[in-house]
Order: structure tokens, then sequence, then C-alpha cells
């Protein structure tokens, strides 16, 4: 071959083409490959994250968010077809005491194993969502009725019987479940939603552990609350909250103290009930800051008091569930005393018995804090309860009050219904254990009489005073300390001990 004519080896490179620029290409190509697997590795993510934004980060079932996407287009397709659909709103009964037992881990895995129970015991089509926390919705598409509605809820109640295991510990749970169905209670999600919560409410109030269908009814009263709820938010602004004050008696006639009771006067309502406002104000979280404001204007009153009467006094102040529950309620009464000035030994804290038998040991550590520093705790409307002997010993309490139905069966003509066998059984109790036993309710002098006979040491009722306001009750004390009412009452104690009436305003817990 003649190399001299031009012509190109096989393997020669063209003539122009040197080798960087042939590199360079090489090179861009492997650039667009690489840069194309980034799109679809972004493209991936970016699909990763949107399904995780529909689901929950702990239980990993759909989140609200999701749950309302597919209520939505269910309610579109029984639109079309005439179906009903039907939402369940599920809630774990007292969920706190579980992270309280287990920390927020353990509380995170039981949600996940509850969650998966829950998914076994509904149907393929049906959808199960965790709202966060211990709250779950369920889709029904297709349901028959409301009823076969609430046969789900009680197979998911079901569900729920046999104990969760995490780690080395066994948790009972129970739920409260809330039913509403479309088209009967609602044609859109936000009002299925709203009213499902509605009967939860209803089923919390009955005690949980039971499911509740939204009713028209039910709406009427669910409007009515909230009408409330929105003036008591403005009640203690406005000053519409007062606190009143039922005397107590030691059982010579001498003025023992009084129990601080909460009354909201509305300017167009009028008085509303304490059995009406204050279950509200617990389930709205309002008896924080209510409750709070009822313990320092109590202990500023009583501070005042103790410079009046010739012996120290006790107030009784009532606790709810949710304030025991709420964690620094021992610092707020702390600090109450602190700001008050009134004596921690003056000051006494009454919960019920049913609220202090069900928590756990670790629960009951404010309390223990608080007689550290001399402050009073009593177990109001005992007998009520489910109260184990060798639990109340461990208790720390100084009080225990007798409930009220005890005190109106006393002396019964029909024996089989008289309570003067367990009233004298409780007071022996008491003693035997170093506490101070009051008789709430006492309204007749036969009922006087006869706790005098079996060793009461308080009394408190209509028959000796009923609750009235700070002024009345600063008069009554002013007139008890004067010494001509002090020489009376030595000679004649039961007569004197009968001191002028308050207002009377109604017969709530403790009121009598």
């Amino acid at each position: 071959m003649d190399l001299s004519s031009g012509a190109h080896l096989p393997n020669e490179r063209p003539h122009g083409l040197d080798l960087k620029g042939f590199m360079l290409k090489i090179d861009r190509l492997d650039a667009i490959g690489r840069l194309r697997n980034a799109e679809r590795r972004i493209q991936a993510l970016e699909q990763r994250v949107s399904e995780l934004s529909l689901l929950d980060g702990v239980t990993s079932l759909p989140n609200h968010r999701h749950f309302a996407d597919r209520l939505s287009q269910a309610l579109l397709v029984a639109q079309r077809h005439g179906h009903i659909v039907a939402v369940l709103l599920l809630d774990v009964d007292r969920f706190k005491r579980v992270n309280d037992l287990l920390g927020h881990p353990g509380g995170d895995e039981v949600l996940r194993l509850l969650g998966q129970r829950l998914q076994e015991a509904l149907r393929q089509g049906d959808t199960l969502a965790c709202m966060g926390g211990d709250r779950f919705l369920v889709l029904l598409q297709e349901i028959k009725d409301v009823v076969a509605a609430a046969r789900v809820g009680q197979k998911l109640l079901e569900a729920l019987q046999v104990p969760f295991r995490a780690g080395s510990r066994e948790i009972d749970l129970t739920a409260s479940i809330g039913v509403c169905v479309f088209p009967n209670d609602g044609m859109d999600a936000h009002i299925l939603e709203a009213h499902a919560e509605s009967a939860l409410v209803r089923a919390k109030e009955r005690g949980g552990n039971r499911i509740e269908c939204f009713t028209s009814t039910l709406n009427e009263v669910s409007l009515e609350r909230q009408e409330l709820e929105s003036c008591l938010r403005s009640a203690l602004q406005n000053g519409e909250l007062q606190m009143y004050y039922q005397p107590q008696f030691f059982m010579d006639g001498r003025l023992a103290g009084a129990e601080a009771l909460m009354r909201w006067n509305h300017p167009l309502l009028g008085a509303v009930p304490p059995v009406k406002f204050i279950p509200l104000a617990e389930e709205s979280r309002l008896i924080l800051p209510i409750g709070e404001w009822a313990l320092r204007e109590a202990c500023g009153q009583m501070a005042k008091w103790q410079t009046i009467s010739p012996s120290p006094l006790i107030l009784a102040v009532n606790v709810s569930v949710l304030q025991f529950a709420n964690g620094d309620w021992d610092a707020c009464v702390a600090r109450a005393l602190a700001d008050t000035g009134l004596e921690p030994g003056c000051l006494e804290l009454e919960l019920t018995e049913s609220l202090v038998m069900r928590q756990g040991h670790e629960d009951l550590a404010p309390l223990h804090r608080l007689r550290e520093i001399g402050t009073r705790i009593a177990i109001d409307d005992f007998g009520t309860g489910y109260s184990s002997l060798g639990y109340l010993q461990r208790l720390p309490i100084t009080t225990l009050k007798l409930d009220q139905s005890f005190i109106a069966a006393l002396q019964s003509e029909d024996p089989a219904l008289s309570s003067d066998a367990i009233v004298r059984a409780v007071i022996q109790l008491a003693h035997s254990l170093n506490l101070t036993v009051v008789a709430e309710g006492v309204e007749t002098e036969v009922q006087r009489d006869a706790l005098e006979l079996l060793g009461c040491d308080c009394l408190q009722g209509f028959l000796l005073g009923r609750p009235q306001p700070a002024d009345a009750f600063e008069a009554m004390l002013e007139f008890m300390s004067t010494k001509q009412f002090l020489r009376k009452a030595a000679g004649r104690p039961r007569e004197e001990a009968k001191v002028p009436q308050g207002v009377a305003t109604g017969r709530g817990r403790g009121s009598r």
C-alpha cells in the first residue's frame, strides 16, 4: 500500500480530531448519564417523602391528612351510588399513665401494637388512620347502617381486651369511640369528623370504654356546651367567678374551718350550677387556670381570717383529676402558700377516693411532697369507691370525708338500709390510722346525734351552715369570736353550733 497516497489506516484517527476533544466528548456523555441517574434518585426520594408525609411517624398508619383525602373520595363515591359511609373516632382512655409508666419510647411501642391490633379487626377495604398520639380514625365504606358501624366499634373494643406486652410489663387498655354516618349525620368530611368528636366526648363523659353514636339531640347538647364553654373562658377575666365557703365544725360547736366552693354568676345566664360548669372546665382544661385562681383566692382569704379567729382554721380546697395529672400542681400549691402567707398546715387538699385509688405509686409523689411541707390531704366521698385498706395505710393522708350518702342513711327505720355499721367501721378505721373524720351532708339533729355517738370528729352540712360568700363567712367568724358567744357556746354547745345561715347555692359535691 502506498503510504504517501493519504489513505487512513483502520485504527488511525480521522484528520482534525485530536485526543483531547475525543476524551471531552466521552466525559460529557458520562456526566449526562450520571445527571440522569441523580434525577431518578431525586424523583424516588421525592416520591418517598411524599409517601411519608401521608403516614403517622409512630404507627406508620395513614395520618390525618391521608385520612381526610380518602374520606373525601369515599363521600364522592357514596353520593353517586347512594352508599352509607361511617366515621369512627377512637381515643385510648387515660393513655398518659402508659407514658408515665413506660416513658415515651415504651408508649410509642404500645401505640404501634395497638395500631396493628385495630387493623386486624377491620375489613380489608376499611381505612385505619392515626391522628397522632393515642387517637385513631376509622373509615367504613359501604356500611349498612349506624348499627353495623357500632358493631365494628364493638369489635375494636374487644380487640383491646387482651393485655399488651411492653418489655416485661403487661398493659391493660380501654378506649372510647364516637360514631357518625353519612348522610344522616353530615354531608362533608369536616362535619362528620366534628360529629364523631361530639359522640366521643359523650362516651368519655359516661366513663369511657364504650361506644356512643351521634344524634341530633347530642348535636344540640354539643352546641349548648360550646356556647357555655365560650362564656366560661371569659368568666374569670370578667370577675364572674366567686368563692363561697361552707363552715365545718368540731363536735363541741367550735368552728374548725371551711371548704372553698366555686360559684359562677353569669350576667345573662344567672347562677350556673357547679355540676354543669366544673365538668366542662375539666374537659376544656380551663380548670387549670381557674383552679389556680381559686386556690390563691381561697388561701389569701383564709390567711386574713386566721388573724380574726382565736384558733387556727383549716381551709379545704378540691383538686380535680386534671389538676392532679398535670404534673406540677404541688409546685402550684407551694407558690400559692408562699405568696399568700397561709401556713401549709392550714390547707387541706381534697381528692376523691376513686381518683387517688387508681393512681400508680409514681403518680402519688406530689402528695408525699406536699405532706413533707405540712399540707393536709383529705380523701373526699370516702366509702363510694373501692379502697384497699393496705393501700389506704400507705397514702400520705390526714383526713377522711364520709360521703353524704352514708350520712343520709344514718338511723334509718329499715335496719337493712341503715349505714350506722358502715359509718362506725370507717370512723374506727380512720382513728386507728390517726386520721380525722369529717361527715359531710349533715342536715338533721338525728344525724348529728348519731355521729356524735359514733365518735365523728367534724361536721359539715346545711344543719350547721350553708355555703356563703366571703363577707358573710367573715361576719359569722367575727360573731363567733366574741367573748359573749364563746361563753354561750361553752354552756350550750349544741344550740350555739347553729350559726347564722349564709346563702344556699345548690348541692353540688361538697356543698352540703
